[in-house]
């Protein structure tokens, strides 16, 4: 379900528009995929024993919100993938944006077809830089809420946006996370 993780991108760029007229930006993202093959299903009871990457047994229960677990069989593989992006942008102060919000969304496979699930969070926020500490590239600002923080970026590309910021300079900030869970057929 790549989907989601599509749908989560193109949601936090939505939520975000100034960011396509910002002089300067960064962008970082990271996905996990986990999976692990239906050993056995107890369709009574609703539990599936499942073998995970490293050879373990876990079994777990679907939830009544979970439809279409009969066309789960043993053998297929379930698939969890997690996403995680964050953007950040100086602000432009004439588009009139907001503080900022949040959203989520979510959604489930149709009935009939195999089961499937994604969710998707974001949160978008106006904040104001305090001051940078240029040798590390640590950005203390605050937030809407008056709450002031200090933030310690790790990957180059942020820790180089981080530097080029100025005290009394605002920054929108985007951060959303997804899931989304899927089942594969067994390989034949």
């Amino acid at each position: 379900m790549r989907l989601f993780q599509l749908g989560l991108a193109a949601g936090l760029l939505a939520a975000a528009p100034a960011f396509a007229q910002a002089p300067e930006g960064a962008v970082v993202s990271r996905t996990a995929t986990a999976s692990a093959v239906v050993e056995s299903i107890d369709r009574s009871t609703r539990q599936l024993v499942l073998r995970g990457e490293d050879g373990t047994f876990e079994t777990v229960v679907a939830g009544p919100n979970v439809r279409n677990l009969a066309q789960v069989h043993p053998g297929d593989t379930v698939v969890l993938e997690f996403g995680e992006a964050l953007i950040v942008a100086l602000a432009n102060p004439a588009d009139g944006a907001g503080p900022g919000g949040a959203g989520v969304a979510g959604a489930r496979t149709a009935p009939g077809q195999r089961p499937g699930a994604g969710a998707a969070e974001g949160v978008r926020a106006r904040v104001t830089v305090d001051a940078v500490n240029r040798r590390t590239g640590a950005v203390t600002f605050t937030g809407p809420a008056g709450v002031r923080r200090t933030a310690r970026p790790r990957q180059p590309e942020m820790v180089e946006f981080a530097r080029s910021l100025r005290p009394g300079q605002q920054v929108d900030i985007v951060y959303g996370r997804s899931v989304a869970l899927r089942v594969e057929p067994m390989r034949r």
